[in-house]
This record gives structure tokens, C-alpha cells and sequence, in this order.
């Protein structure tokens, strides 16, 4: 530490000469004066330690040089600064105890000696860019420097309601104590105002031993901290403002870590002439720049006088409520820190659910629905303690809520728990979206609102984009989108936006339908999501460049063959439907799907086809009969006939429901999945073309296309949009063609009603294969005896086990009046 006082600039070091040398040399002092030794010397005077021997304490007296006895100027000057000094009484300025003249002619006066460091010595340190931490070896912050610089502007507001201006100001006369006083030191250029040459001595002569007082004619002050009307020697022009643009330069040097201008002297004096200081924003240093004091200090250092701040009160006024809001950001971020420090406990608490979750998914593949308890019993153990983990997830999520809005009430404007928040309302307002949970959607958009300080600026705008590649390109693209009028989602033209390639195209956030067409090559009806701040493009997972979109040749599709372009979609998450899976987003590779079930019609040809080629016991095996196998009978040809036969042993169309003879267009039923899968074989071979039964998770996407939606037409049940057992007084099959309102965005109809489709695969608890994000055909071992998946809606079932996410499980030698089937292909294929 370094002891000083009032006006130690330069001079010898007091701890380089020996200590009765020192008191030689200070002269006879008033006897109640010892002298002690020196703590520094100046171009004006010397500053000397003395014991007060009155008082018994240890004081600091300042006595003017002998070579300026002779110097009314030097003594004027001298007298003013231990009058000025004594008359204020502030915290912040050293308190003068006595003055008098020694025999020699010598000014001097005593003031309590100040043992600290200058504000230069802390700045310095706290911008050492040394293995600088966020703390100063002193213990010193960088707010707790602006707090000390405050301080000093609040005494040098003092001095202005007295009418006194110190003109200066600079880091070296201000003065940090051992026990954080701050002072500010040497008023010897200080004048009263209104009094432009009191106190600030006469004649001419130069004062050129001081480097404390720079005179270029009639300019006075320190040039890197004067102001502009100091630098041009306007005097008259001295006043309050004068000081505050020391202050401001004192703050830039603080903030930016080196004096507003460089060079000492003359230099510094020109460049204070020239031009403004380079922007602080331009000034690259160890610490970052509050944005609030780079304005204050920018407003204090105006050339202009007018625009800075009046006096020095007003300045410690505007630093003192940033350091009232910086103490508050330091106790909010306190809070945030405790609470931030939860997050990586609800992330493991997630992780493990979802390791619970799927280990109890692996456990129940392959446990039939009729195995006891005890094979069952280890998988709900799993879920069990699945749930426990994320109601305790939930818990810790609260309490970390609670903590941030506990920040906020610490701090209302403190951006880390805003964009902590902000966030989180952001994955929940998505989340709500996909699953069309409007009111949640709603409430969070508005807490989003409130919390986002512009970097889900684009989200809130509702905006996403949308990349669209085709094979061949060149295609003309119509876009319409889907809107609920009278609780169906109806495609309304949007316009042209093609020709193909499409390229980040900017659209609402939504489900829209894309119609592609090209000369040669069949419609195509591509439907597509846009989300908030997202970009739909058809890359397949793993792939960073779009997937271009087929586009089949015109005779590559029969009439009623819908086209099911590749990309992804969102499978399962719809809670009321019975076994529905976890929502989620796949991709599916390109198929073909039948637009109607197989009717009578389709059935009685290829039993037909059978017997003409003399395979009569396959035919019977394949051949509608009463739901007499529900027990599992391993003989296909147990149970009565539906379908009559005549003289030549074709098959004609027979049975009857409700006293309504079946009729060709209605769907084939009582068949079970064996015979579903020849038939499906018998059409491959016919047509050149690998018809096979649908994957599940395909049906779910012909169904809901990729936006989610809860039945084909949207996500209202209504029993007059689809054949279920609420569409009639009496219930019965209908024609496939009836009920063109249950039509999914692809064009396939029946998806909901009517009948349910026999599925590929075996059934599974955790639905078909899914690897890598893409759905894998696995078909089910035709020697299986397992229970295959069934999809859809039925005149049987109430209109909730319509739901598109719904599943069902048949066993394969199980005939019902409820199941059908509806044939599916690979594209291309």
C-alpha cells in the first residue's frame, strides 16, 4: 500500500532517502508538529508525515517549496486549495486540521494522512489481463470500482453545490483507502464559480516543475482528462460540466482499462483539440463493456457542454442505479446459479425414464395379452418405477420454474432468466402444437411472448420454410392449405409456387398439401408440415441433402392406386386411442396403397382364378366362411361357407347381414390373415407388381398424412364422416365408395370406417421396427401362430376406436365381420 495526500504527484520516493536526511531537510515546523519523514514531493510543495502532538496522532502536512515563497501566484494558488479544501466537509475529501507560515515564508497546512492506493493502481489491476479473475487480488471487482468511482462522483457533486469546481480530475488524484474510503485528492486548481481568476494567482510567470498542472498559455488541468474548453484555454466557460467530462474520462479509462487519449503533454492536449476519443465500443480490452456506463460515459464526455450532465450529482446519480441494478443481476444470478445446478439432474431423471420405458417395452415383446401376471409382472415393475422417476422429473422441473420466476423477483429484467424461460415455453408451446393441444399451444405462445428478448423472433412469427426436390425436377408445384371448416380439415388453394426445385420457401406455420404435377408422370399429392422456426426438407435420417421425390410415370399406377411419396411422419401419440405408440417422427420410404378395401367383387375373381388353375383347397382355405375359428382351429376350412357355388364349382356371392344379401362392392370380410396374404400374392403374380399387406405404421401414415391429425379428415370424431356403429340405426358394411368424407390427404378412402385391414406384421406392444429413424418391413412368418396387426375404424366399433393411432391384434386363423383387407407395394417396385 501506498501512503499519500493532498497534491503527491512525481517528486523523490520517500523510500529512497533515509529517514533523518528527510527531516533535516523539511526545516523548523510549528513546535506542535514532530516531523517524521517524507511521503512525497511535487512541483509545488512537499507532503511530509508529522505527529500532531496536541492530538497524538499522525497527520499529513503539506508545505510549499521554497523556491515559490516568492510567488504570488504560487501562494494564491497554494492559499486556495487549503481554503477550498477546508471549507468541504464531505467523506470524500480530505479534511484539512490547521494551516499556518513557517519563518521561512513557507505555506503549509495540515490534513489527516490518506494510506491506500490511487485509482490508477486498481484500475490497473483489475484490467491485468495476467491471470485475471473475475476478482482482483486486492479483492477488488469490477463493480466494486464503478461503486468507488460513484463515490467519488457523489463528493465531487458535493463541491459543485458549493459552488466549487476541482478541474482536476484524474485517476492519480483520486484516492482508494485501506478500508474502501474513496477521496478525492488535490484541489489546487479548484476555484469557486462565477469567479473566473480568483485563487488562480497572477502574472505570467510559467509553472513548468509541476507535472500536475499543464499550462499551454491559459490551460490548466491534466490533457488526456480535460475537457475541450480546458484544452482551448476558455476559462470563463469552467464550471460543473467541466468537471463531469473528467469524470466521463476517468470512466472511460476505467471501462476501457487506458486513458481516453494517449501521450502526456503537448500531444495529448492537441489530440483532445483534434477529436472525440476512439468509441469505446471500438476499444478492445480484458473486460466487456456494460452497455448502460458506455452511454453515460459517452454522455458525459460530450465536446458539447450542454449535452453532458449537468453537474457530478447527476452523473453518480445514473451510476449508482446501474450498480442498484448490477447488485441486483449479482443476487438474481445467485438464485439462477443454485437453480441451473437442478438441470442436470432433471436431464438424468429423463434419460432414465425413457431407459425405463423402453427396457419394459423390450421385456413385453413377444408376452401375449392372455400370459399370466407373473410374465408381465417384471415389465410393469419397470413401468412402474418409469413413472415414479418422471413424476419426480416433474417435481424438479417445478421447483427449477419456481427458482427462475424467484430470479425474476429478485431482478424483473434480468435476460438469463427471461432466455431461460423463454426456452422453455418454446419446447412446450411445440410440443403442444404437434399434438394439437390448442388451448396449451395458445397459453404458452403468450408466456413465450413474454419472456423471449428477440431470439425467437422468428419463431413467434409463426414462420417455418419449406425445400422441395422432385425426380424429374422442373415440376409445377400447387400448394394449398389445410383449414377446419365445419370440423373437417379442407385443402384451401394457397396458389402456384413450383416450378421444382423449391428452395427454403417461406410459409406460415401449418399443414399445407402439395400437388405436384409433370407432363408424363401421375399426380402427386405430397402433404407437408411447417413448424415454427423449422425447415421441412425431405432429407432421409442420416442425410444432409434433400430427398428428391419420385414422381411415378402415369402407367406406373393403376386408377385406384395412391401414391404415398416418401419422407416423414408423425406416428402414434394420440392418448385415446387404445394402444396407440409414443409419438414420434419417422421416415417412411415411398409405397403404394389400394384407395379402397378389397371388395367381394376383387375376392370372388381370384377364388375363381384358383379353381380355373385347379388349386381348389387353396381357394376353400382362402374363402369367406362364419367366425367359427375364433378359438385358433388350426383347420382353415372350419366354418360354413359364405359364398355360394355353382354347377361348375365358381364361386358365387353369398351371405347375408341383417337380412341384406352381401354385394359386390361391399369389403370382403370373414377371411383370415392367410387368406389375406394370397390373395395379396395371387394379385403380384397377376399384375408384374409386389402387392403384399401393409405395414402398420404405413396405414397410420395413409391415414393421418404428417401433421399428426387424429382420423383422416382431420381431428374431430363425427360419426356422418366415416361408417362406425354410431352411423346408423343399422349397423352393417356399406359400399367401399360410401362416406367420401373418410379420405385421407393422400386420397385413400375407408381408412376410418367401414372395415379394418389386416396388417404385415406380428403384432408387437412396441409396434413394428423402427431403426434409425426409419421404419423397417419385417413381414410376419406365415407359420406364426402370433396375433398380426390390424388397422382401422369399423361399422362394428364405436367411433373412438376410429382414431387413426389405434391398434388391434388378430390372431391369424381368426375370421371376423369387422377385419378386411386392403393390399399395399413398395415404390419403386
Amino acid at each position: 500500500m501506498t501512503a499519500t495526500a493532498e497534491g503527491t504527484q512525481g517528486g523523490e520516493d520517500p523510500r529512497t532517502a533515509d529517514a533523518p536526511a528527510r527531516r533535516r531537510g523539511s526545516g523548523d515546523l510549528p513546535a506542535r508538529y514532530e516531523d517524521l519523514d517524507l511521503i512525497a514531493g511535487g512541483g509545488s510543495g512537499e507532503v511530509r508525515r508529522v505527529r500532531d502532538t496536541l492530538l497524538e496522532r499522525v497527520v499529513a502536512m503539506k508545505v510549499l517549496r521554497a523556491a515559490h515563497v516568492g510567488s504570488p501566484r504560487m501562494r494564491a494558488r497554494f492559499l486556495n486549495e487549503a481554503h477550498i479544501t477546508a471549507e468541504l466537509e464531505h467523506p470524500g475529501i480530505v479534511a484539512v486540521h490547521d494551516r499556518g507560515e513557517l519563518a521561512d515564508g513557507r505555506l503549509w497546512f495540515v490534513m489527516r494522512e490518506v494510506r491506500g492506493r490511487t485509482m490508477r493502481e486498481v484500475i490497473e489491476e483489475v484490467h491485468d489481463p495476467q491471470g485475471r479473475s473475475e476478482r482482483a487480488p486486492s479483492g477488488f471487482t469490477f463493480r466494486r470500482l464503478v461503486d468507488a468511482f460513484a463515490r467519488v462522483a457523489q463528493a465531487v457533486g458535493y463541491a459543485h453545490s458549493r459552488g466549487v469546481v476541482h478541474r482536476d480530475l484524474k485517476p492519480d488524484n483520486l484516492m482508494v483507502g485501506e478500508f474502501g474510503e474513496v477521496l478525492v485528492m488535490d484541489w489546487g486548481l479548484a476555484r469557486r464559480g462565477g469567479d473566473a481568476g480568483a485563487h488562480e494567482g497572477g502574472g505570467d510567470e510559467p509553472d513548468e516543475a509541476s507535472p500536475a498542472l499543464t499550462r499551454h498559455g491559459d490551460v490548466l488541468g491534466t490533457a488526456a482528462y480535460m475537457a475541450p474548453e480546458q484544452a482551448r484555454g476558455e476559462r470563463d466557460l469552467h464550471g460543473p460540466a467541466t468537471d463531469v467530462y473528467a469524470l466521463g474520462a476517468v470512466l472511460y479509462h476505467l471501462l476501457s482499462g487506458r486513458p481516453p487519449y494517449a501521450g502526456h503533454g503537448p500531444a495529448a492536449w492537441k489530440a483532445v483539440l483534434d477529436a472525440p476519443p476512439p468509441r469505446l465500443a471500438r476499444v478492445t480490452g480484458a473486460l466487456a463493456i456494460p452497455a448502460e456506463l458506455e452511454a453515460i460515459c459517452e454522455r458525459a464526455m460530450q465536446r458539447d457542454i450542454a449535452a453532458r450532465y449537468p453537474d457530478a450529482d447527476a452523473l453518480a446519480r445514473e451510476v449508482l442505479a446501474w450498480l442498484d441494478g448490477a447488485r441486483r443481476r449479482e443476487q438474481a444470478l445467485a438464485v439462477m446459479e443454485k437453480v441451473t445446478a437442478l438441470e442436470p439432474r432433471i436431464a438424468g431423471l429423463r434419460e432414465r425414464k425413457a431407459a425405463l420405458e423402453a427396457e419394459a417395452s423390450r421385456k413385453l415383446e413377444g408376452v401375449k395379452p392372455f400370459d399370466p401376471v407373473e410374465v408381465k409382472a417384471p415389465a410393469w415393475d419397470l413401468q412402474d418405477e418409469a413413472a415414479r422417476v418422471g413424476r419426480e422429473a416433474a417435481l424438479k422441473e417445478t421447483e427449477w420454474l419456481e427458482g427462475i420466476h424467484g430470479a425474476l423477483s429478485v431482478e424483473p429484467s434480468l435476460p438469463e432468466a427471461h432466455a431461460a424461460l423463454a426456452d422453455h415455453y418454446r419446447d412446450r408451446l411445440l410440443e403442444a402444437e404437434r399434438a394439437a393441444r390448442v388451448e396449451d399451444a395458445g397459453r404458452f405462445e403468450v408466456l413465450l411472448r413474454a419472456h423471449d428478448r428477440g431470439r425467437h423472433t422468428a419463431l413467434l412469427r409463426g414462420e417455418g420454410a419449406l425445400s422441395l426436390l422432385t425426380d424429374p425436377p422442373g415440376a409445377s408445384v400447387s400448394l394449398y392449405r389445410y383449414v377446419p371448416e365445419r370440423r373437417r380439415l379442407v385443402p384451401n388453394d394457397v396458389g402456384e409456387i413450383g416450378p421444382t426445385p423449391i428452395v427454403e420457401r417461406t410459409l406460415e406455420r401449418g399443414s399445407y398439401l402439395c400437388v405436384i404435377r409433370a407432363e408424363g408422370r401421375a399426380e402427386v399429392r405430397y402433404p407437408v408440415m411447417i413448424e415454427r422456426g423449422a425447415h421441412w426438407s425431405s432429407a432421409a435420417p442420416g442425410d444432409t441433402s434433400p430427398y428428391p421425390i419420385a414422381l411415378p410415370r402415369s402407367e406406373e399406377l393403376g386408377l385406384d392406386d395412391v401414391y404415398v411419396p416418401a419422407g416423414f411422419c408423425w406416428i402414434g401419440g394420440d392418448p385415446a386411442a387404445m394402444d396407440s405408440l409414443p409419438a414420434r417422427r419417422i421416415w417412411i420410404d415411398a409405397f403404394v396403397i389400394r384407395r379402397f378395401p378389397v371388395t367381394n367383387r376383387e375376392y370372388l375373381e381370384f377364388l375363381n382364378a384358383l379353381i380355373e388353375e385347379g388349386r381348389e383347397e387353396e381357394a376353400l382355405a382362402a374363402c369367406p366362411r362364419d367366425p367359427v375359428s375364433l378359438s385358433g382351429a388350426a383347420d382353415a376350412r372350419a366354418g360354413k361357407l359364405i359364398y355360394a357355388r355353382d354347377s361348375a364349382s365358381r364361386f358365387l356371392l353369398g351371405g347375408e347381414e341383417f337380412g341384406r344379401r352381401w354385394r359386390e362392392d361391399w369389403p370382403v370380410a370373414l377371411v383370415d390373415w392367410h387368406g389375406a396374404s394370397a390373395y395379396a400374392r395371387w394379385l403380384a403374380v397377376r399384375t408384374g407388381r409386389p402387392w403384399r399387406l401393409p405395414s402398420e405404421l404405413e396405414r397410420e401414415k395413409a391415414a393421418r398424412g404428417v401433421d399428426a391429425r387424429l382420423f383422416p379428415w382431420g381431428d374431430h370424431p363425427d360419426a356422418t364422416f366415416a361408417r362406425t356403429v354410431e352411423s346408423d340405426s343399422l349397423p352393417m358394411r356399406v359400399e367401399v365408395t360410401a362416406y367420401p368424407l373418410d379420405e385421407s390427404p393422400y386420397g385413400a378412402r375407408g381408412l376410418a370406417g367401414n372395415m379394418r385391414d389386416y396388417c404385415l406384421e406380428t403384432w408387437r406392444q412396441e409396434g413394428p421396427p423402427v431403426r434409425e429413424g426409419r421404419l423397417a418391413l419385417e413381414p410376419a412368418d406365415p407359420s406364426d401362430p402370433d396375433f398380426r396387426g390390424v388397422r382401422g375404424g369399423a361399422w362394428t366399433s364405436p367411433l373412438e376406436r376410429a382414431r387413426a393411432a389405434t391398434r388391434f391384434g388378430n390372431l391369424p386363423m381368426d375370421r371376423r365381420e369387422s377385419i378386411g383387407i386392403r393390399l399395399a407395394r413398395s415404390y419403386p417396385g
